[in-house]
């Protein structure tokens, strides 16, 4: 759990800058510029008592990497804060301009009130998995974008053989790249990542891949105090609106991680078929008048749980768990 008896030091992120905001030993006030590279980071930070600071951090992907890792391995608390958060609170303190100074005392204002999860880095088999992953997914993704634009090129009356040629070259290319990259995967999985792939791939619907993945994207889901947490996290929980008389769905909650939300719900295909849980939560949303869309998404949810729950059991998926433990 946080401190909140520490100082605050509130870092607004940028490509090429990092903004710092904080209270010296008198209580003035301190803005710095410093470029958002490792010597500078570590430089700077070395001003700064670990035990009297903590740091809180911007969430702005692969920008705030650099200042989030190297405060952690100098031994720093910090955190992350979600971007629209700071919004929200900046429109409560009815502030109407937007600089990163404004934003970076923004966030040590927010983090001087407010507890946040301390941040835990991946491991680093972890984050080369997720670049390998990525990449992964990028070739798949032009993979079948060549093969799309070959398929349209030969329905045409006339086309070019060395055209043709050439896409099914870029696609040999691919499919050649795509096997290295599963093979550097494969390479860096180490004893207990392939146990916790084992534990996922029990549950009917996730495949290994698809385990992998969610075990990156989630740091092995220790970033996750709950299954709630997960659901919001992949886009998958369900909103609602309601203000007197008024009552509607808004439909899912979205975040930025539609790759993985895809994914599953292409696993929510198999699992409503073979996982019983899954296929008794989808039959009883159908029989609801719901449409088909939403027990699929349903689904999706039920199995970020499923593997939530066996991820902190540590125990292979059992159909029958409930009843079994009766």
């Amino acid at each position: 759990m946080a401190n909140l008896e520490k100082k605050v030091i509130g870092v607004d992120v940028s490509l090429k800058m990092l903004t710092l905001n904080y209270k010296d030993s008198e209580g003035v006030i301190i803005t710095r510029n410093i470029p958002n590279l490792k010597k500078d980071i570590l430089g700077n930070l070395n001003f700064f008592d670990k035990e009297e600071y903590k740091i809180i951090v911007e969430a702005t992907g692969a920008y705030s990497s650099k200042i989030l890792y190297f405060s952690y391995e100098l031994g720093f608390e910090v955190s992350m804060v979600n971007p629209v958060s700071i919004k929200r609170y900046g429109e409560l303190k009815n502030h109407i301009s937007k600089t990163d100074a404004e934003d970076s005392r923004l966030i040590r204002e927010y983090g001087e009130q407010v507890e946040f999860r301390p941040y835990t880095p991946k491991s680093k088999t972890l984050e080369y998995l997720d670049q390998e992953l990525n990449l992964w997914h990028d070739l798949e993704q032009s993979k079948k974008k060549y093969g799309l634009k070959l398929k349209a090129l030969q329905q045409k009356a006339l086309c070019s053989k060395e055209t043709i040629k050439h896409y099914e070259r870029l696609i040999r290319n691919h499919d050649c790249e795509i096997e290295k990259v599963m093979s550097r995967m494969s390479s860096l999985q180490d004893e207990e990542l392939k146990r916790d792939v084992d534990l996922l791939s029990s549950i009917s619907g996730i495949g290994e891949k698809t385990a992998l993945l969610l075990l990156v994207a989630t740091n092995g889901f220790k970033n996750f105090a709950n299954a709630k947490q997960i659901s919001k996290y992949f886009g998958v929980a369900p909103r609602l609106y309601e203000s007197g008389t008024k009552k509607k769905s808004l439909g899912k909650c979205r975040t930025t991680k539609k790759h993985v939300r895809s994914i599953l719900y292409v696993c929510s295909w198999t699992a409503m078929r073979f996982n019983s849980q899954c296929r008794e939560l989808y039959q009883r949303i159908l029989s609801k008048n719901k449409s088909k869309k939403v027990a699929l998404i349903a689904v999706c949810n039920k199995l970020l749980r499923q593997c939530f729950g066996i991820m902190r059991s540590k125990t292979p998926y059992q159909k029958n768990y409930l009843q079994l433990n009766v």
